[in-house]
Order: C-alpha cells, then structure tokens, then sequence
C-alpha cells in the first residue's frame, strides 16, 4: 500500500464505493426494541461505517479521497448530511465530527495496511548482516510469509478513527460554540449518546473487513 497523493484507477474506484457506503450509511438507521433492558429504543446510523469499511477495503489514501469528496457534496447543496446540506452547515455543532471523518479514515487505513514481519531469530539476523541482505528481504529469506492483518489490527484501527473524530468534533465545538451549558449539551449529544452504537458498528466493520479482505486475498 503507498501513501502517495495521486490516485490509480482502483483507488479512484474506491473513492466513488467509499462515497455512495458513507452516503448510504447517513440514510441508515437502526434502533434497538423497546423492550430490550439498558439500550431499548437506542437508534443509530451506520455512516461511520461507511467510513471505516472504505478505510479498511482500500487503505488511506482512497479512505480520505472518499470523505473529502463527501464533504465536497454536502457543502455544494447535495442533501448528504444527516441534517442537510449546504454550505452553512459549517456553522453547524455536528460538523467537527464530519471534519474527524478525514483524520480518522487515514489512521484506520494505514492500521488496516501495516506489514506484520515477523521476529527474526538471533541467528536469522547473524546470516542477515552477512549476506547484507536489508530488513525487509527477512521474510523471503527464511521462507516465511508476512502474516494477513487480522482481527485485532482491523479492530484498534477502527476504534482509533473513533477516537480522532470526537476529539476533532468536540474541538471543533470548543472553537466555535459559547462556552456554556448548551456546549456540554452538545458534547453529550453528538459524543455521549452516539458513540456507543458507533462502537457497535466499528465492531461490525472490522469483522466484515476481515471476511471480505479473506475473499478478496488480501
């Protein structure tokens, strides 16, 4: 996976996928029944989902190519956001997290792309300085194949890119809101009561993304 800022073709292609999953995943909602105890009539979109499945399918550079593009939309008019479009929705408290969807698609792709060389052996890297062979030659060397990124790396990048969009939101709200009672209102809203089923759907994704990085041999 390269980190450069041109895209391929294929990367253009995961661009447009990564729009239309986070489009659908704003349209989404599910709720929990009434009836179930601690999170009856809970609801909540799937449209970090969108964000972190993208991330995690086509590495950071598509990722962030997808969220900028989406932003494009909403603010040109296209009513993509969760309250709209346009461009006043800068002035909108929701927007920092929108905003963290850019740093958080970078840091969940690269996680989600990251090499696994595996530990050499004391030996292994005597023959290594030897032959002066570099770092990276190891896994070839000793016949040994870079392990698949697994469950716990799809799963740290998907709770990483949380992480970034709320400090991202929350500092957003800091720099644009009064700093009173309805501030802490907001941060409760838009970072309390939604991170929980954002949690539940960046579990989701991870095990969907391994499942599909399998069929897709990656």
């Amino acid at each position: 996976m390269r980190f450069g800022l041109l895209l391929t073709p294929l990367e253009w292609l995961w661009t447009a996928i990564g729009v239309i999953l986070t489009i659908l995943g704003t349209l989404t909602h599910l709720s929990f029944p009434a009836e179930m105890p601690w999170l009856g009539g809970y609801s909540f979109s799937l449209q970090i989902g969108g964000v972190l499945l993208t991330a995690c399918l086509a590495g950071p550079v598509a990722a962030v190519y997808a969220q900028i593009v989406y932003l494009g939309l909403g603010l040109a008019g296209l009513q993509v956001f969760a309250q709209g479009g346009g461009w006043q929705y800068l002035y909108q408290p929701s927007f920092g997290y929108l905003l963290g969807f850019l740093p958080g698609a970078w840091v969940c792709g690269i996680i989600a792309f990251q090499q696994r060389d595996p530990k050499p052996s004391p030996s292994r890297r005597t023959r290594q300085r030897r032959l002066r062979l570099p770092a990276s030659s190891e896994t070839s060397f000793g016949n040994r194949a870079l392990p698949p990124v697994g469950l716990q790396e799809l799963g740290s990048g998907s709770l990483a890119a949380l992480v970034l969009v709320h400090i991202t939101g929350i500092v957003y709200l800091l720099a644009t809101q009064p700093w009173d009672r309805q501030l802490l209102q907001w941060i409760q809203l838009y970072s309390g009561y939604t991170l929980p089923g954002q949690v539940i759907v960046a579990s989701f994704v991870s095990v969907m993304a391994l499942l599909l990085r399998r069929l897709l041999l990656f």
